[in-house]
Parts: structure tokens; C-alpha cells; sequence
């Protein structure tokens, strides 16, 4: 039976302090790996670190804020220093979203979520293939959304930052193939993180904000709209949970993927076929 073995293998995650970055994180660990974390928040991120040690892994720990470029090298330095010189894998699961109609969102709001989003995920690559590429080898796995395959008809702001992370992803593939090192994305679909809690404070304000939300409806209206999202959008019929992505983060970055590069796996239940 196959197993995935990342025994031997430093992983460098970033956003690991919680949702879909720490289940990669703790899978990750889970397969052998020892992992070093980036997050913005150091209480979240360093929880995570406790966990993974707790499994008999290493793990370490730097605050970083994606969207300064400063703090990634900074940070993809610490990682170098922490694995003795050798990074194999970089997952990027750091990122924001924004429930402001397209038509209400103003250019401080915009500025914020293409800076996480895009220049984050620009930062990670560049400071990543600087690293891998000389040793000929390494992988990167970002995050796309399958809000970057298809507008979804709302978060249309969120929708172009995921669909410029795809696009950052094959640029950074066809500059890392010369040197082996290989670069994915991995696209979620509708899972129950704090940015979905985020999607539906926005279904009861209209999307005239992420504030105020919870009050607006009752629990009981809170759920129907998530229950109405599942049922309407996933062929599958259920949501999916962190792991499902973390699985294909791992299956992306490891040897079995070996002919893969510049890919977007689509992780959802069958929402966005394409």
C-alpha cells in the first residue's frame, strides 16, 4: 500500500497558525516531516508548533506578515538556518478574504486583500525558488480558491486575487522546471474555516461588510445559508473538511507527483470542473 514518507523532508508553511496551513502543517509532521511555521499571529503559530512537537517532529517558529517582503526573506531565512541550509517544501496557505460588494469596497480594503493575497504569494515564490533553485530541487505548493477558476457572483475582488495566485503558480513553474524544482497549486472548496463564518456574515449584511454580520440573522438563518451553499454548489453533496486539502497539498509535493508542475488541484467535491 502506497504511503505518502516525508521522513527526512523540511516543510516550510506559511498561515500555519490555524485553518487549512495548520492541517497541512500537521499532516505534513504526521508523515515524518519536521515543519517551521510562519504566521502572523505568534500565539496561533506557536501553538502549532507545540502540537507538532508533541508528535516527535521538530518544528519552528517566525512572525511573518506576507505581504512584506522583508519578513518573508526574513522568514525563509530562518527556515534555511532551522534546517541546516535545505528546504524541500514550501506550502503557502497564508491569505484573506473580503465580503465587500464589488461596488462598496474601497481601495484601503482592495489594497489589503491583494496585498495578502497577491504580493504574498508573488514574496513566497520569489524568496522560495531563490532557495530551491540553485540546489535543483524543492516544491512549492500555493493556495488558489476555486473562486479563481469562476466568478462566483459575489467576493468578486477575492475572486481576482485567487485567480492572479494561479497565474503567479505557472509563472513560478515554468521558472523553477529548468531546475527541478517544481511548483502547484492546490484549490479548496467550500469548507467550514473562519473565512466561510466570513462568507456568511457577508450573505446577512448584503456584503456591505464583514462587520455585524452574526447579529443581523439568527443562528437558524446562519445555518440554512451554509446548509443551501453545501447543497447547491457541491456535486458531492458535503462540504470538505481541512485534511481533504492537506491530503492534496501533500500528494502535490511529494514524489508520486514527480511529472507534475504549474497544476491546480481542485480539492471540492466537484464545484468547479474545468
Amino acid at each position: 500500500m502506497l504511503r505518502l514518507d516525508f521522513t527526512g523532508k523540511n516543510v516550510l508553511v506559511t498561515g500555519g497558525g490555524r485553518g487549512l496551513g495548520k492541517a497541512c502543517a500537521l499532516a505534513d509532521a504526521d508523515c515524518g516531516a519536521d515543519v517551521f511555521i510562519g504566521n502572523r499571529r505568534e500565539d496561533e503559530g506557536m501553538k502549532t508548533v507545540e502540537e507538532i512537537r508533541a508528535m516527535g517532529r521538530r518544528s519552528g517558529f517566525k512572525r511573518t506578515d506576507v505581504a512584506v517582503k522583508q519578513d518573508v526573506d526574513d522568514l525563509v531565512t530562518a527556515a534555511e538556518e532551522f534546517f541546516d541550509g535545505r528546504i524541500d517544501v514550501i506550502m503557502h496557505a497564508a491569505g484573506v478574504i473580503s465580503t465587500y460588494d464589488f461596488m462598496l469596497a474601497e481601495e484601503s480594503e482592495i489594497r489589503r486583500l491583494f496585498d495578502i493575497n497577491i504580493m504574498g504569494t508573488s514574496h513566497m515564490l520569489q524568496a522560495g525558488l531563490r532557495h530551491m533553485m540553485p540546489r535543483r530541487s524543492g516544491n512549492i505548493v500555493t493556495t488558489a480558491s476555486i473562486a479563481g477558476r469562476t466568478n462566483l457572483g459575489m467576493l468578486e475582488h477575492y475572486c481576482v486575487s485567487k485567480a492572479a495566485v494561479i497565474s503567479l503558480t505557472q509563472a513560478g513553474a515554468k521558472k523553477g522546471a529548468p531546475c527541478n524544482v517544481r511548483v502547484n497549486a492546490v484549490a479548496p472548496g467550500i469548507i467550514r474555516t473562519r473565512m466561510w463564518e466570513e462568507i456568511l456574515d457577508g450573505m446577512a449584511t448584503g456584503f456591505h461588510g464583514s462587520e455585524g454580520g452574526r447579529t443581523a440573522v439568527s443562528e437558524e438563518e446562519r445555518e440554512k445559508n451554509w446548509n443551501d451553499s453545501v447543497r447547491n454548489l457541491i456535486p458531492l453533496g458535503r462540504a470538505q473538511q481541512p485534511e481533504d486539502i492537506a491530503f492534496g497539498a501533500l500528494f502535490l509535493s511529494s514524489d508520486l507527483a514527480r511529472e507534475i508542475t504549474g497544476q491546480v488541484l481542485h480539492v471540492d467535491g466537484g464545484c468547479c470542473m474545468v
